[in-house]
């Protein structure tokens, strides 16, 4: 069986990192994986071995017009491209591979799995007329999900308010961790009065909450791992803007931490709540994602998005609770051990191995 896996995407986070866990382990199961990914994000994937790696050309980062002119192309490209490498079965991560892949889908009878990963969907839980702008991400999106095989979601909320019809072939598989990566380290101090935040520099994160919180709590330093539009937000006396960061200086990062925080708005299922726990530390965050793997008080914290009482109360809370502290940490990294990204590949291969036969 071949495997085609399509990538579309303007930056490195979360999903990003959860293809690359994905395929990695797919290879360590020897199965044949052929990666199909844009310029922008191609470098991130180079040292997986045993890859077929193909880039179909730059994106974004060039203006609306000319991104939609690259779509097209890219189209072309990617229909080029699947003719020479015999794929058995195709899974669509993110819109811009479901909006490319949209335009060529039925020049072949390839079983495909469309990948909810964050906000795909929502025009189907809140009101429609905000998402008329979107236009172009909904019907491509509407129309990949009638003719899936399956439709993957790696949360539950996420397909709460699907149509029935979607609901019927619906499997969730979570994102995993690398818990031999993501662990304590005995070489590295802990500072007492740091809160890390890691992730996308993106509103729908909270980032604009937590830096209000920030500048109410001068006590205490707030750091920012990571990247995005709202890089320039992040400043002031007790913040740093720390950039974007490799997997190796994450797990220094988030062992120097006191606790780390994530007051997004929604999530898929968000591995850096995971790669925090993995750390031992105590996470605060929101429900609609995090609280797939987080149980409230017993090994982290929730709270209700866009709340910056909520945000505060809970930071000065676990930062002067040492006692606290130490036992959500404890917990949740028993609880990460639970999603290794091995345990994590072994049910994707089954999905695949159960739609492959349905072509």
């Amino acid at each position: 069986m071949k495997i085609g896996i399509i990538l579309i995407s303007d930056g490195w986070a979360g999903a990003e990192n959860a293809v690359y866990n994905i395929i990695k382990n797919l290879v360590n199961l020897k199965t044949d994986t052929v990666l199909f990914t844009n310029e922008e994000i191609i470098k991130y994937y180079s040292n997986l071995k045993n890859v077929n790696k193909i880039n179909l050309g730059r994106v974004y980062r060039c203006g609306r017009l000319l991104e939609w002119i690259n779509y097209f192309r890219i189209s072309k490209e990617l229909d080029k491209k699947i003719q020479n490498q015999k794929i058995d079965i195709i899974i669509l991560f993110l819109e811009g591979s479901i909006i490319i892949f949209s335009k060529i889908y039925k020049r072949y009878n390839i079983p495909t799995i469309v990948s909810l990963r964050g906000g795909e969907t929502n025009f189907y839980n809140e009101n429609t007329l905000r998402y008329l702008r979107k236009i172009h991400v909904i019907i491509p999106v509407i129309k990949l999900l009638n003719i899936s095989k399956i439709i993957h979601s790696n949360s539950k909320w996420q397909i709460s308010n699907l149509p029935e019809k979607y609901k019927q072939k619906t499997v969730v598989i979570p994102n995993g961790v690398d818990t031999k990566v993501f662990k304590s380290l005995k070489h590295i101090k802990q500072k007492d009065n740091v809160i890390l935040f890691t992730g996308r520099f993106i509103d729908i994160k909270g980032i604009r909450e937590l830096i209000n919180v920030a500048k109410q709590l001068p006590q205490y330093e707030f750091w920012f791992a990571g990247q995005g539009p709202l890089d320039n937000l992040i400043q002031g006396k007790n913040i740093k803007n720390l950039g974007f960061k490799s997997t190796e200086e994450l797990v220094k990062l988030y062992n120097q931490a006191t606790i780390v925080t994530q007051p997004s708005y929604r999530e898929g299922f968000p591995n850096c709540g995971l790669e925090a726990m993995a750390c031992g530390k105590p996470v605060i965050a929101t429900p609609l994602g995090f609280s797939e793997y987080i149980e409230n008080e017993k090994d982290g914290i929730i709270i209700p998005s866009k709340y910056e009482k909520a945000l505060k109360e809970s930071i000065e809370r676990l930062m002067k609770d040492k006692k606290l502290r130490d036992k959500l940490g404890k917990n949740a990294r028993k609880k990460a051990l639970g999603y290794s990204w091995e345990k994590v590949a072994k049910q994707y291969l089954e999905v695949f191995k159960s739609v492959a036969n349905q072509k």
